[in-house]
């Protein structure tokens, strides 16, 4: 597996959308088609077909040559006796260096040291340590980058960003929201103090009311406290060509872990 396309997306996801020959898309709206293989019009440079239960989808983000409508798994059932199985696997091959590679970068800004700590590192340590059936939540901002490329999803564990990526606020009701549908399963929020101080701590309340009604009252909120809206910052840097412009990015400071204290849920500075 590859990773994510897009924006939160992976290298070797990219370079396997640039490189392929086919394109099979199965139930997906992803809406960003830059990071698809390119098309002029009406005409992808590559061979197109999409899979989806839902008519109203069909052809809505991209020129596909065929369009099936219908159940993913009884669709592919159907087209697996038409596949033909290559001998030559050097393109599998070098799909697998390019993931290889990937995770070789991935390690290596983890490993970066920063002051007082190198978010990237929390992130890339928190993943082997999550139980195989996690339900992991991250808000929007910088923390859905790192969650996006130092989480490794494994077992029975599920994700969940804002559909669009843009919602702040979004993080700790979703995994308050996983809790009231799994409550056996631990859930795991990863989000920014801009989000946090949106509406992060008010949600702390909910959970407080709640977390007693939880067969497993285990839901872990991250904050990643740096006192700015960072994400802002990196975009005004790299699309603006601005400096960070601190009347409208810096976040008063906040004792997060005293104020869940004080509603009784436990909590730790780090």
């Amino acid at each position: 597996m590859t990773g994510s396309i897009g924006l939160l997306g992976t290298q070797p996801s990219y370079e396997l959308m640039t490189g392929c020959d086919t394109l099979l898309v199965i139930g997906s709206n992803f809406p960003y088609t830059q990071f698809l293989p390119r098309f002029e019009g009406d005409k992808p440079d590559v061979r197109a077909v999409q899979i989806d239960h839902d008519p109203t989808m069909v052809g809505l983000r991209y020129p596909f040559e065929v369009n099936l409508v219908g159940d993913a798994a009884a669709t592919l059932e159907r087209l697996i006796p038409r596949l033909t199985r290559k001998e030559d696997r050097s393109w599998r091959d070098a799909v697998e260096k390019n993931v290889a590679r990937w995770w070789e970068v991935m390690d290596g800004r983890a490993e970066v040291g920063a002051d007082p700590i190198n978010p990237e590192r929390v992130v890339a340590e928190l993943s082997p340590r999550l139980p195989d059936d996690a339900m992991l939540t991250a808000d929007s901002g910088s923390g859905t980058n790192w969650y996006a490329r130092h989480v490794k999803i494994r077992g029975a564990m599920r994700g969940t960003l804002s559909g669009t990526l843009a919602t702040m606020g979004c993080g700790v009701p979703y995994a308050i929201g996983a809790k009231f549908a799994h409550p056996d399963r631990p859930a795991y929020a990863l989000v920014g103090d801009g989000a946090m101080q949106m509406n992060g701590i008010n949600e702390l309340l909910t959970i407080a009311k709640y977390w007693q009604d939880w067969a497993v009252p285990r839901l872990v909120v991250a904050v990643l406290h740096n006192d700015d809206l960072n994400q802002v910052t990196w975009e005004l840097r790299a699309m603006g060509g601005s400096p960070q412009f601190l009347p409208s990015q810096q976040l008063p400071d906040f004792p997060y872990a005293e104020y869940a204290r004080s509603l009784g849920l436990q909590s730790a500075t780090g």
